[in-house]
C-alpha cells in the first residue's frame, strides 16, 4: 500500500510540477526510468498502470509551453554542444535502419525504446536550465541506484536469496543489472565529493551496499569494469589521499564480503580459453564484424542481427551479440558506430573542458560543475568498459549521463560566458576614461 501511494504523490508531482517548471518532470520521469518501480514493487502495483508515460505527456506540453514562451528572451542560453548534434545525428540513422531492416517487424519494438529515449533527452535538453538543477538530477540518480542495491542486499540478508542473479533487475539481465550498480558508485562518489553539508556521508555509506550488490550478480563483466575504472575515479577525485585509503579498505574487505562463489565466479576470467560463456562471446563478436562487411552503410537493422547470427558462426540460433559496440556495428553499420563513438569522444572532450573552467573556481556552481562533470565521466568510464562484454542500446542511464554531461558544458559554459559579457558591457568602449579638465 505505502508504495503506490509513493507512485500516487511522485507522479501527481511529476504531472502538475512542469506547469510551473518542465525540470521537476524531468526529475521524476528520469526517477521512474532508473527505479523501474513497476519491476521493483511488482507486487504491491496495481497493473497496467503507465506512470511515466503520464510524467513524459506533463513534461512535454509544459516544456513546449515554457520553451514558447521563452522565444524572444535575450537571455536564453546557448544550450547545443557537439554531443548533443551527435545524438541527433545518431538518432536520426537509426531510424533510417528501421525502414532498411531485413524484418522490420524485429525492428519496430527497438525503435519505440529507442524513440523514447531520444524524446525525452530533446524535451530535458529544452527544460534543464542551470547547473543546479543537473547537480539535483545526478543526486537522485545516485539515490535511486544506492535504493536498488539497499533492496538487493536486504533480500539477499533476510532471505538469503541471490534475487538480482537469479531474475536480474526491471527487465535486464544479472549482467545488465551489475553494469547498471556498478554505474552507482561513481555517482555517489562525486555526489560526495562534490557537497560539503553533512548529507554528503548519505551518499558515501551507499556505495559499499552498492559494490556487494554488484557482487551477487555474478556479472563478471560489471566487475571488471568497476575494477579498471578504480584509478580514474580516484585520481578525478578532489580528495585522492581519502579516496586511496576507502579504495584500500574496501579491497580488504571484498573477499570476506564476496565469498567463495563470487570469488571463483571473478577469477575464472583468467580461464576464458575454457569458459564456454567467454567463447560464445567470441563467436557472437565474429559474427557480428561479418555482418556488417556484408551490410557495411545501413546493416542489418535494430536487433535484426540475431535473426541471422547463428549463420554467421554464432553458437546457437537467436544469438544476441555481447557487445554495445559489436551489436551497433552488425545492426546499423559503420555509420551508426561511428556516429555512437562521436557522442562519446565529444562528450569526453566536453567533460574534460568543464573541468579546465570549473577546477579552482571559488562559485557554487564552479563546484556543482566539476562534480558533474567527474561523477559523469567516470561512471560512463565503468559503462564503456562494460559495454565491451554486453549489448544495452536501449539501457536509459547511460543516455541520461550523456544528457547531465552535454548539458553541464553547454549551462556552465554559458554562466561563465554571460559573466564576461557583463563585464564587456561595463567596461566603456575606449577603454578606461580620462580624468576631466576643468577649462578656464
Amino acid at each position: 500500500m505505502k508504495q503506490t501511494i509513493f507512485m500516487a504523490v511522485v507522479t501527481a508531482w511529476g504531472v502538475v510540477g512542469p506547469i510551473f517548471d518542465p525540470a521537476i518532470g524531468v526529475g521524476v520521469y528520469y526517477l521512474f526510468a532508473v527505479l523501474r518501480p513497476q519491476f521493483l514493487w511488482q507486487w504491491a502495483l496495481p497493473v497496467n498502470v503507465t506512470w511515466s508515460l503520464y510524467v513524459a505527456v506533463a513534461t512535454i506540453a509544459g516544456t513546449a509551453v515554457h520553451a514558447m514562451l521563452r522565444v524572444g528572451s535575450p537571455s536564453a542560453p546557448k544550450r547545443l554542444t557537439m554531443t548533443h548534434l551527435c545524438v541527433a545525428g545518431f538518432a536520426i540513422w537509426i531510424s533510417l535502419t528501421c525502414v532498411t531492416a531485413i524484418d522490420p517487424a524485429t525492428a519496430y519494438p527497438w525503435w519505440l525504446e529507442y524513440i523514447k529515449i531520444f524524446v525525452m533527452f530533446c524535451v530535458a535538453t529544452i527544460a534543464l536550465n542551470s547547473v543546479n538543477t543537473l547537480r539535483i538530477l545526478m543526486m537522485v540518480t545516485a539515490l535511486a541506484l544506492g535504493y536498488i542495491a539497499y533492496e538487493i542486499n536486504f533480500l539477499y540478508l533476510v532471505d538469503s536469496y541471490l534475487g538480482v542473479y537469479h531474475n536480474g533487475w526491471g527487465g535486464l539481465d544479472n549482467n545488465g543489472a551489475g553494469l547498471m550498480l556498478a554505474m552507482g558508485a561513481p555517482l555517489c562518489i562525486a555526489v560526495w565529493d562534490m557537497e560539503r553539508r553533512w548529507w554528503r556521508w548519505i551518499f558515501a555509506s551507499l556505495i559499499p551496499p552498492i559494490v556487494h550488490a554488484v557482487l551477487m550478480t555474478y556479472s563478471r563483466g560489471a566487475m571488471v569494469a568497476l575494477a579498471l575504472a578504480a584509478p580514474l575515479i580516484i585520481v578525478r577525485s578532489r580528495h585522492p589521499k581519502q579516496m586511496m585509503l576507502a579504495a584500500v579498505a574496501v579491497g580488504a574487505m571484498l573477499p570476506v564480503l564476496a565469498g567463495q562463489q563470487i570469488r571463483d565466479r571473478f577469477f575464472s576470467v583468467q580461464q576464458y580459453e575454457e569458459d564456454r560463456s567467454a567463447q560464445s562471446r567470441f563467436e557472437s563478436w565474429r559474427a557480428a564484424w561479418h555482418i556488417a562487411t556484408d551490410h557495411p552503410v545501413f546493416g542489418v537493422g535494430i536487433r535484426n542481427s540475431q535473426i541471422i547470427s547463428y549463420q554467421y558462426g554464432a553458437d546457437e540460433q537467436g544469438r544476441v551479440i555481447h557487445s554495445q559496440y559489436l551489436q551497433l556495428l552488425a545492426d546499423g553499420g559503420f555509420p551508426a558506430l561511428t556516429l555512437y563513438f562521436g557522442m562519446l569522444f565529444s562528450l569526453w572532450m566536453s567533460l574534460r573542458r568543464t573541468r579546465l573552467l570549473a577546477r579552482g573556481g571559488t562559485r557554487d556552481e564552479d563546484r556543482h560543475a566539476l562534480g558533474i562533470a567527474l561523477g559523469v565521466e567516470t561512471a560512463m568510464a565503468v559503462f564503456c568498459l562494460g559495454a565491451v562484454f554486453l549489448s544495452l542500446e536501449v539501457f536509459e542511464l547511460p543516455w541520461l549521463l550523456v544528457l547531465l554531461g552535454s548539458q553541464v558544458r553547454a549551462l556552465y559554459y554559458t554562466e561563465a560566458e554571460a559573466e564576461a559579457e557583463r563585464a564587456a558591457l561595463e567596461t566603456p568602449v575606449w577603454g578606461t576614461p580620462l580624468p576631466l579638465r576643468r577649462v578656464s
